[in-house]
């Protein structure tokens, strides 16, 4: 007789036991799955509620502290139940996306009707959010350089209007289109500065019109506005500030209050730093002149992310990191701190100087000690995605 254990689905395991058969296995999984189902369906059906109670009163539909806080505790609740922290955030990661998506969907059906005029809408965030806005239900009316009307008439016929122009052409285009909004409009931009440009529609449009700053915090791209951030400065006038916030919102974005000068100084550290970083860090290595596909085979998680972070900045245009390096009032200081700080390492590297690069570590980890349990948290789970998709 053969000594090999029987074949099939009840084939015993290796203590001799038989387990149950896999197809009786697969029809449990297949009957959890259909509760699973049931479950989704009856907390969107809970969504649905939460979504008509925040149209009435108002409220946005997305709250990034709550959905953050929620999804922790249910992190900690999965692993009691021998659930690993990521499982449970992708799963309930993915449920909160739908139940934003179901929750704006709901709330447009009562949006606020007026009309948007886009000023550089077929380029760019102008494009981005015309498109948004369109798909939202709004009526867009957009035109750029190669089409659409006249700036002045685009501006002249309707009540929220848009600059949406590369940094360097606002100031001028406001000036222009500025004095034909009408009385009891609004008249906004979405660059990335705001002071100069808010003066400016300040300066422009006719007492009557509101003047709104805006600025999108994220690049053109995606469906909508989920989980992003719009900065808003509020200048003149109070009826068109909650509409605007308002219409930022249904479409799935957090708004902040700043002045035009904290912002600003805010985009300092946010975006004249960073991106100088990354564009040194870019033309280091063009200078360098590595094999990149041969490194990412011997590539870290965070080499990944640092490389990938260097390529999408080159895949884009020149002009606007040129702008937002060079246009910002506070870049000249932070690149000359920056400068300093890399100099500080240069000499302490190239006089293999390890106590000095130890001290200054922990000089600046002092720092960052009441950042670092956010920092650990954010950066584990963008790694650890990489690593599962990457």
């Amino acid at each position: 007789m053969s000594s090999e254990p029987p074949a099939g689905d009840d084939a015993p395991d290796a203590s001799g036991a038989r387990s149950p058969p896999l197809a009786d296995l697969r029809g449990r999984l297949a009957a959890k799955d259909r509760e699973i189902i049931r479950a989704i369906r009856d907390r969107m059906a809970i969504v649905r509620e939460v979504a008509r109670i925040k149209g009435e009163r108002r409220i946005a539909p997305f709250d990034r502290e709550r959905e953050g806080l929620h999804i922790d505790d249910l992190a900690k609740e999965g692993e009691k139940e021998g659930l690993s922290p990521s499982l449970t955030r992708d799963v309930f990661g993915t449920l909160f996306s739908a139940s934003r998506r179901l929750q704006r969907d709901r709330l447009l059906e009562d949006r606020d009707a007026f009309t948007i005029g886009v000023v550089g809408g077929t380029l760019g965030m102008g494009a981005f959010l015309a498109g948004v806005f369109e798909r939202g239900g709004y009526a867009v009316e957009t035109m750029g350089l190669d089409r659409g009307a006249p700036a002045e008439e685009v501006a002249a016929r309707h009540d929220l209007v848009i600059v949406a122009v590369p940094i360097a052409a606002t100031l001028e285009t406001i000036a222009r289109i500025g004095p034909h909004v009408r009385r009891g409009a609004c008249l906004s931009d979405v660059t990335s500065l705001k002071t100069d440009p808010v003066k400016a529609m300040l300066a422009a449009a006719p007492e009557g019109v509101d003047v709104v700053g805006a600025h999108p915090m994220f690049g053109p791209s995606g469906e909508d506005l989920d989980r992003q951030k719009v900065v808003l400065c509020g200048a003149r006038g109070a009826t068109w500030l909650p509409r605007v916030r308002r219409l930022y919102e249904l479409f799935g974005a957090e708004c902040i209050d700043a002045t035009p000068e904290e912002h600003d100084a805010q985009m300092a550290f946010i975006q004249v730093l960073v991106h100088e970083k990354t564009m040194v860090l870019g033309s280091v290595l063009e200078r360098l002149g590595p094999d990149l596909s041969r490194s990412l085979q011997f590539a870290s998680p965070i080499y990944k992310t640092e490389l990938a972070m260097v390529g999408r900045m080159f895949s884009q245009g020149a002009d606007l990191y040129a702008d937002i390096l060079t246009q910002n009032a506070d870049s000249a200081r932070l690149s000359h701190v920056f400068e300093q700080e890399a100099a500080f390492f240069a000499r302490a590297v190239a006089m293999k100087d390890r106590d000095t690069v130890v001290r200054r570590f922990r000089q600046v980890a002092a720092f960052m000690t009441d950042f670092a349990a956010w920092a650990r948290r954010q950066s584990d789970g963008i790694l650890a995605d990489l690593v599962r998709h990457g």
